[in-house]
């Protein structure tokens, strides 16, 4: 397992586990050594007010530092998964593709990432370290879309604390079945497809487009929790209105099986609502120019909207929302503010999402950001996003900062 992250563990290692798979952990951090000292963690699953506490034993670690060893361990398994992030993919090539030469037996990979053609693109990676004419077809490399929501990961705060994660309890995973060259791995949850990519697409075009939707709109309104910003009725509407836009596109291209309908969003909606998972806005949001990146969930949904005749109104609203976001913990988090300032929206999102100038979208996410910074500063906060009332007005003199508690 590499990658011994929210996903890593809170989902794929516990699952492996409880179908009887000896996991050992590749990864990089303090979590390698907390895992090889203790050998055990607890992934606490929670949904409609109830927790489960799941424990998952008897696992190893290995240092992805330690390149012999991470490659020995890849080489010598049954079956390897990763779940280290898009941009990470190629930093773990070179070491998979030296695990690869040294067997002489096919295995399968499987990569949990947010992803279209996950698998596909790990492959590629692989082979660019692998000698001209191995035969990288004998080795299968198939995406994996997770249904499970993992929040959190605490580390052990002292000698008899616990590694926890928390997440939901869902524990459905969708894997690209033609990519893989051996037979179904057994492991609980596991759900084959031939049509990976329209589940990839509706994952992201309803999903975590609203996930995001949340986070984006949520911030502007000064919440700190997904939870407690889809409770708002402003944001919940909006929210809501957006999946609808990328589940009429999906419906369009992939068909109403696959996108789903209302009873489906409202789902979502409630999965959103979880307050166990206490999911912090900046953790959704961050990263936003992944995911303002062509094809993915909000470009992605609108493009594919607008393909079927439906102005992506909201999801445009979104896209502004995500221009002005700020995670204080990431370091240059004001940069897409700066370069609208220098470029224009237009000249951002031909950058980000290979939109062209011309493009509907372009004019769409203009309109509300225009309206969008009239108001905003770091030290105001959106009252009404209908109406666009600020707490501050702009033009009414010097913003005091805010103080005290923001939900």
């Amino acid at each position: 397992m590499i990658g011994p992250g929210l996903i890593g563990c809170g989902f794929a290692g516990q699952l492996l586990r409880e179908s009887g798979w000896d996991v050992c952990f590749v990864g990089r951090g303090p979590i390698v050594d907390v895992l090889r000292r203790h050998r055990r963690y607890l992934v606490r699953l929670v949904q409609g007010g109830e927790a489960e506490e799941v424990v998952v034993e008897g696992v190893s670690a290995v240092p992805f530092a330690d390149g012999a060893a991470a490659a020995g361990a890849i080489a010598g398994a049954d079956l390897v998964v990763t779940a280290v992030g898009p941009a990470n993919l190629a930093a773990v090539a070179p070491t998979i593709a030296t695990a690869v030469a040294a067997r002489r037996s096919p295995l399968d990979v499987l990569a949990f990432e947010n992803l279209a053609g996950a698998g596909a693109h790990l492959r590629r990676h692989v082979a660019l370290h692998l000698p001209r004419g191995f035969p990288l077809g004998e080795f299968g490399f198939a995406g994996a879309v997770v249904q499970r929501a993992v929040s959190r990961r605490l580390l052990p705060s002292g000698a008899g604390d616990w590694l926890r994660f928390v997440g939901e309890r869902e524990p459905t995973f969708v894997v690209e079945r033609p990519a893989l060259v051996g037979p179904l791995p057994k492991v609980i949850g596991l759900c084959p497809t031939d049509r990976y990519g329209a589940h990839v697409a509706r994952k992201l075009y309803t999903y975590s487009a609203g996930h995001a939707a949340c986070a984006y709109l949520g911030y502007l309104k000064g919440y700190h929790y997904v939870h407690t910003a889809v409770r708002d009725p402003e944001i919940r509407a909006a929210v809501r209105e957006a999946m609808a836009e990328g589940q009429r596109g999906l419906a369009a291209r992939y068909g109403p099986a696959i996108a789903g309908g209302p009873a489906d969003l409202d789902a979502v909606l409630e999965r959103f609502g979880n307050a166990g998972l206490a999911d912090p806005i900046a953790r959704v949001g961050r990263d936003p120019r992944r995911k303002l990146s062509a094809g993915d969930r909000l470009v992605g949904a609108a493009t594919l909207a607008a393909a079927a005749g439906v102005p992506p109104q909201k999801l445009a609203q979104v896209v502004a929302a995500a221009l002005v976001f700020c995670d204080p913990a990431e370091p240059g988090c004001r940069d897409l503010y700066r370069q609208v300032a220098e470029v224009g929206v237009a000249g951002v999102l031909a950058g980000l999402a290979g939109l062209g100038p011309g493009d509907p979208l372009v004019s769409l996410v203009a309109e509300h950001f225009d309206r969008l910074r009239r108001g905003w500063s770091r030290d105001n906060l959106l009252l009404s996003l209908e109406r666009q009332q600020w707490a501050w007005a702009s033009g009414s003199g010097r913003r005091p900062a805010l103080s005290g508690a923001v939900v």
